[in-house]
Order: C-alpha cells, then structure tokens, then sequence
C-alpha cells in the first residue's frame, strides 16, 4: 500500500501525493502555501517590511478543515500530514522567513492535539510519527536560526531537539510496519538520516564553541563529518552538501589554529538604515520635526530629545555659494536591547533617526566594540541584514513591543515618522521609502591586538599598522560585504581577505577605509578618539545615499508611470480621431504641466548631487578629498549616471515623444477643424448671396424701371440705391468670407 507514492517521494517527487490526496478530496493549495512567505492567502502584518502576521491558528483551521477527508483513506491522516511536512521543508530551501514555517508546524500539532481522536490505530501511531519529525524539523529551523544569529550554544541545544524528535518519529514509525510497511520504512528511514545528520552538526557546533573557547582541536568533529557524509544512511544531496560546507569549514579553522587571531580591543559599529521621505520638500520635513516631534511615539516610544541640529563637527561647515550645507535634525530614541530566543543579551544600542537637509535620512543604531573576536565580531555585521535570524528586539522600558530584527524596527520607525508627519498640515503629503535590505554598516577600528590562537584569554600582541590587522586571522570579516545567507559554521574562515568585492583607501598616518556593497570599515590603529568623528561622519554620509537614490528613483517611476497613462491617451485618440482640438489642447496642458514637474524635479536632484560632488561642501579639501574617494567606492558615480540616464528616458524618449505627436495632432485636428468651419461659413456665403441674386437682381431692376420712367430726380435716387444695395451686399461678403485661424 502507497508503495508508489514512497518511490516518488524518496525521488524528492511531492506532485503524485498531492495528486493523491486531491483524489480523496484533500484541498492542498491553501496547505502547500501555508509556510509561504508571500502567499497571497495570508495578508502581511507590515508589508514594506515583510513582518508577517501569526499564521498558527489559520494552519490549524486548515488542517482541521482537510482532517476528516483524509481520515476517510488509509493511511490519510499521515499522508495529510507528511504533505504539509514536506511543503515547509520545500519552503525552507528557499526562505529565511521562518515564522511561517514555525506557524504551520505549529499548527498541525495543535490540530491533532485538539482533534486527534478521529485517527485510530496504526494511522495514529503514524500520525504520531510525522507529528514528531515536524518537531525535529522545527529544531532544525531553529538551529539554523541559531547559526545566522551567532547564538552556538542555543543551535547545539536545537540540534540536540532534532535528534531526539527523531529517534522518536523513528521508533513510532517502525510499530505501524504491520499494516503500512511503505510509508513505516519511508519515515524510519528519513528519521534515521535525519538523526545521523543532526548528530554529526551538532558535534561540529560543539567542537567549534570548544575551538573559540580554548583553541582545542577539530580534528575529531571532521572526522565526524566525513563519516556521516561518506556513510549510508544520508542520502539526501542538500544534507550532503551542508556537512560537505561544514567539514571544510572546520578544516579552515583548524589550518589557522596557531596563527595570530584578530581582537578588536575598542572600535564601534553603525547600523544604518537609509529613507527618503517623497511629497515634501526635506526642509518642510524638519520644519515639522522641530514643531513638534517631541511629542511623537516612534516604535512605540517617545523620543528623548528632539536636536535642531545633526551635531556634525564643523568640518561640513562648507562655502557653498547658495549657503547649502549638510545638517538637520537629530531625534534621540530610548536604547534598544536585542536578546536571544533563549533570553541571553546579544547587544545594546544607542538610537536615534537623522533627518537631512539634503533629503539623505537614515535611522542609525550605534554599538561599541570591545575586546571582541573574530567569531563575534561577524555575528555583530549580521545583526544589520534582514536576513538576520528572528530574534527579541525591544526598546529600553518597553518590553512587550517586539520585533524579530534590526532591519524591521529600523523600517518601522521610519514609517511612523511619515505618518507622525502626515499629520501636519505643511507634510501632508510625505510618503516614505525605505527596505530593509536598505542598510549599510560602519565598522570603525580604533585599537586591536591579536592572540596566538582563537581564544580570547592568550597573551595579546598590540597591533600598530593597518598592514598586520589585514595579515590576522579574522580580518576577513572587515574586507567582505555583510552576507545575504549562511550556510556552514563558521563561514567567514573561507572568505577571502583580498576579494573584488571590497577596495581600499589610504589616508593620513596610515589608516585605510575599506568599501564593500554595504559595510565601510575605518582602521585608523593609535588615532586619538576626537579625529575619528570626521572620518565617520564622512563613512555614514555616503552610505545614507542610498536613501536619496531610492526616493529619487521612486519618483522617476511616478514620472515614467504618468508618462504612460499619457502615451496610451495620446495613442487612443490617434487611433480613433475622436478628440477635440479643444480636447487635445487640455492634454496637451497636461503634458506641458508633466513636464515642467519632471523638469523641476530633475533639476532638484541634479542640484543636490552638485552639492554632493562639490569641494564646497567641506571646509576642509582634504576632507573633501576623502569624501569624493569614498564616493567613488561607494559607486556614486555610476548611480548618478543611471539616475541621468532614467531621467532622459522619460523627458526625452517618452514625454518629448508624446508632445510631439500630441502637436502633430493638435495641428491637424485643428486643420480639419478649420476646414470644415469654412467651409460651412462657404456654405452660408453662397446661401446669402443666392438670395441677394436672386431678390436683388429683380428688385434693382424694379427700381431702376420705377426711377427711369418717374423723372430726372427718381432716377437719380434709384442708382443711389442700387449703389447702396451693391455696397452692402459687398460688405457682408467680406464680413462672411472665410479666414484662416492661424493668421488671426
């Protein structure tokens, strides 16, 4: 019995189940989506910042809702459930949004908890027993969410979860062998792998906390490793491939076990998270912030100080002509404590949003860095990234609001300091811009030392040149871009210190700034404390860029969106010859009217990024100098050119295109218009004159009869009067012959 279905599956093959369970009336496209991120089913809770709302009890009613149909086959309940196991494990492929997943699995055991007396016998036993490889994937899930936050000893307590859940799903599978022999095997045999898998990790993971505690060797978790990935019982080529990534990254540790390790003695990170604010014009933004955001709740929690001013050293005291400068307003904010799934602490921040004259805001978290080593130090950048594992975040006061990450508090700050602005009259109109995949971090190393090994406790050598900080191990994590994923422990060992995706600045006394797609590291090893405000300040103006860019490009697809309503009106009223030259004299006011926006708007822009470019904006030409190579790293050049070029796009290659054919429209619209007026206006003359022929020809001759047989003086008044006739009739021709408009 369901032999066919176990070979599919055990080929990866998930269609012929639901086939299967479709033919025995199973609804499963709401099932297949319920761990989805982005099923259109379950609505987001915020969508701009993709923090999704609790999907259990919808899992549970769903599941509840397809039970009894499958309860109707043999073996149906198990097969319901195996289905909706595999549908998150496919999710998990694919997705670091765990919550959906956690969700539906969560839901499917509360279903049969709640409702489970409608499956008996063996079909019980193995319901049981997929129930609990949905708790050993759910650890699983957990372990790697673990492993993203830098939280090892919580990923090895999961792991240890999966094992046990496993041997359990395991043990009940094996008793239903009797009367369901296929799908017993088939789950004994994905429990097995399941363990033996979980089980090598999870001594990898506790070899590597020994490892960075005190240096021990690897050499018997690699061993570990490479006998669960050349043994028999995993098959699967996805666990194959992560204890493959996991062996070698323990190999790299333990190659570098004995060189000197990196220790960043004292420095400081800057999560920052760019928007721009659309509508409004940036200094109607702080107009209405220094009304009265004091009084605002931002994230739930009113600010603690409200600054006129960005505290910026006078350096960015610049000689523009148009007295322009960077500055703006400062909104401090309670700290925030971010915290693991298990309670332990991982960081405190200091935060604050920045509003620029300029339109380059961000929200901007700031933590130090002390005495911190390598392993740390990469569980800190990601910190910044949505792909961040769910964790507590929360403000200092303010336990009960919580969210899953930087990035999402980030984004929901920014969006309630547009709807705080909506409400004053003069920001109405201000919508917001901002992604969490927005951010930029800056890493500033002040004092660092290295060990001769990874355990932070060993003697430690004071390191004074920027040249042996890159030599040590762990210097890796300064010279690489904040990773989108992570896929084996301890993955920044085999990043690679010289890499394309990073270039490097020298500056005075030897520091060096290094650039990547999303981090700025300042290395200025012996610099007093008071220099390196300049250097940062200069690192985070460029990286609050990509806010302004974001706005701007928004904006031009406004435009480009406008611009095509018009072309298809435009093509319409072409295609058909239906418009008035009245008509298409209002569009055409319309586009001119488009027109000058996008020329106002792109002259705004390109204003601000003269500014930007510009050497006045510092007061210092080295300062200067330093911004415009950082600038240059950052690829604000490039940006500027695809902005320029966008805006060509639409001025000249959609809008130009469209007035000039609306013209030539207008043109012969008002031609025919012009036609057919005179020659109605032809008409009406020739009417008129048919009937001055026609009564006066007779009635001239009347008169001059009368006159010319009356007397000398009748006479004389009848020519008068034919003359007058003729005058007349002359002068309503000329009254009423037709004229061209164009030579009005």
């Amino acid at each position: 019995m369901h032999r066919d279905l176990v070979e599919a599956l055990s080929e990866g093959e998930l269609q012929p189940l639901r086939e299967w369970l479709t033919g025995n009336q199973v609804e499963t496209g709401t099932l297949h989506e319920l761990p989805q991120w982005d099923s259109a089913r379950f609505p987001e809770l915020l969508p701009s910042s993709r923090r999704l709302a609790d999907r259990t009890d919808s899992a549970t009613a769903e599941i509840l809702a397809q039970l009894p149909k499958a309860a109707a086959a043999p073996g149906g309940v198990p097969l319901l459930l195996l289905f909706v196991l595999l549908s998150v494990e496919s999710e998990w492929e694919i997705s670091y949004h765990y919550q959906p997943m956690w969700d539906t699995l969560s839901g499917a055991r509360n279903c049969l908890r709640d409702h489970g007396a409608m499956v008996t016998g063996e079909d019980a036993v193995l319901a049981r027993a997929v129930l609990a490889m949905m708790e050993s994937l759910a650890a699983q899930i957990s372990a790697e969410n673990a492993m993203t936050t830098g939280q090892l000893a919580a990923q090895e307590a999961a792991l240890d979860t999966a094992v046990a859940k496993s041997r359990e799903a395991a043990g009940l599978a094996g008793r239903a062998a009797g009367e369901y022999p296929d799908l017993s095997a088939f789950l004994v045999d994905r429990a097995a792998e399941c363990e033996t898998y979980n089980t090598a990790v999870g001594a990898a993971v506790h070899a590597v906390r020994d490892f960075l505690a005190t240096g021990a060797s690897l050499d018997h978790a690699i061993a570990n490793l490479e006998a669960a990935e050349g043994g028999e019982e995993i098959t699967d080529s996805v666990y194959l491939s992560e204890l493959r990534a996991n062996r070698f990254s323990l190999m790299a540790l333990n190659g570098v076990r004995h060189e000197p390790w990196l220790r960043i003695d004292q420095g400081k990170i800057v999560y920052l998270y760019p928007f721009a604010t659309r509508g409004v014009p940036p200094q109607a933004v702080l107009n209405s912030i220094g009304e009265g955001a004091d009084g605002w709740r931002l994230g739930g929690v009113e600010p603690l100080a409200v600054n006129s001013s960005l505290k910026l050293d006078d350096v960015w005291d610049g000689s523009d002509a148009f007295k322009r400068h960077y500055d703006g307003a400062l909104v401090s904010l309670p700290g925030v404590v971010m915290c693991g799934t298990d309670g332990e602490e991982l960081g405190r921040f200091q935060a604050e949003i920045r509003f620029s004259k300029l339109g380059n805001h961000h929200v901007r978290f700031t933590s130090d860095i002390t005495n911190v080593m390598p392993a740390e130090l990469y569980a800190m950048t990601l910190r910044a990234a949505p792909e961040h594992g769910a964790v507590r975040v929360t403000f200092e006061g303010n336990p009960y609001t919580v969210w899953p990450r930087l990035a999402d508090l980030a984004v929901q700050l920014a969006e309630d300091a547009c709807r705080r602005l909506r409400e004053t009259e003069a920001t109405a109109q201000a919508d917001v811009v901002a992604r969490q995949g927005m951010f930029q971090l800056v890493v500033t190393v002040d004092a660092a030392s290295t060990t001769p090994g990874p355990a932070s406790s060993l003697p430690r050598r004071e390191v004074r040149t920027v040249s042996d900080l890159f030599k040590a191990v762990g210097a890796q994590v300064l010279t690489n871009p904040v990773t989108y994923l992570i896929g084996s422990l301890a993955e920044w060992i085999r990043y690679a210190t010289d890499n394309e995706l990073s270039s490097t600045t020298t500056g005075l006394i030897g520091e060096q700034t290094v650039r990547t797609s999303n981090t700025t590291v300042i290395a200025a090893l012996g610099a007093a404390a008071f220099t390196q405000g300049t250097r940062g300040s200069v690192a985070e103006f460029a990286a609050s860029l990509d806010g302004l860019f974001a706005g701007w490009s928004l904006e031009l697809a406004d435009h480009y969106e406008r611009v095509d309503g018009f072309q298809t009106r435009v093509d319409a009223a072409e295609r058909h010859q239906d418009m008035s030259a009245q008509a298409l004299s209002a569009l055409s006011r319309e586009l001119d009217a488009e027109k000058i926006r996008l020329n106002d708007f792109a002259t705004g822009a390109r204003s601000t990024i003269a500014l930007i470019r510009s050497p006045s904006l510092m007061a210092s030409p080295v300062v200067a100098d330093s911004l415009r190579l950082v600038l240059e790293h950052c690829g604000f050049q490039q940006r500027v050119a695809e902005l320029n070029a966008m805006i060509e796009e639409v001025a000249d290659e959609q809008l130009g295109v469209t007035i000039e054919k609306l013209a030539r429209q207008r043109e012969e619209q008002e031609a025919k218009e012009e036609e057919r007026r005179e020659n109605r206006q032809r008409a009406k003359l020739e009417v008129f004159l048919a009937v001055i022929a026609a009564a006066g020809v007779s009635g001239i001759i009347q008169v001059l009869q009368a006159g010319f047989f009356e007397s000398d003086g009748a006479a004389t008044w009848a020519v008068v009067g034919v003359a007058g006739i003729l005058f007349v009739a002359l002068l309503l021709g000329l009254l009423l012959w037709p004229r061209s408009r164009r030579n009005r």
